[in-house]
């Protein structure tokens, strides 16, 4: 059971922003990655502390020993331990991963200049 439903929320692949500043203000935030692991779906596991990323990995059964901490500070998420995370999200673990959740994309052609 999600001990904290209304602090929970899933991101499509394409909302990494978005998740990261969903984590910062003291969400716990499951992006879904846009790369599989030996064809598995994967999602990385946001918090806005080292602290409460632990907690809230380990209370989905992931060793707190599996922290990677790259730029941004995360847990990556494989089987049941995402299962479990989208299911705490409202989200069907079955489900096809999403793009896009919460965010609006640009119309197609817009926002796709070269930098």
């Amino acid at each position: 059971m999600n001990p904290a439903p209304d602090i929970w929320r899933y991101f499509g692949t394409r909302e990494v922003r978005l998740a990261r500043e969903w984590a910062a203000e003291g969400g716990v935030a499951v992006h879904e990655n846009v790369w599989k692991s030996r064809g598995r779906r994967t999602a990385h596991l946001l918090a806005s502390s080292e602290r409460i990323l632990i907690v809230a990995a380990t209370s989905l059964g992931c060793e707190n020993w599996w922290i990677q901490r790259t730029r941004t500070i995360h847990f990556d998420l494989i089987g049941p331990y995402l299962a479990r995370a989208l299911e705490w999200c409202g989200v069907d673990p079955v489900a096809p991963p999403a793009r896009f959740v919460w965010a609006v994309p640009a119309p197609r052609g817009e926002g796709t200049e070269d930098p």
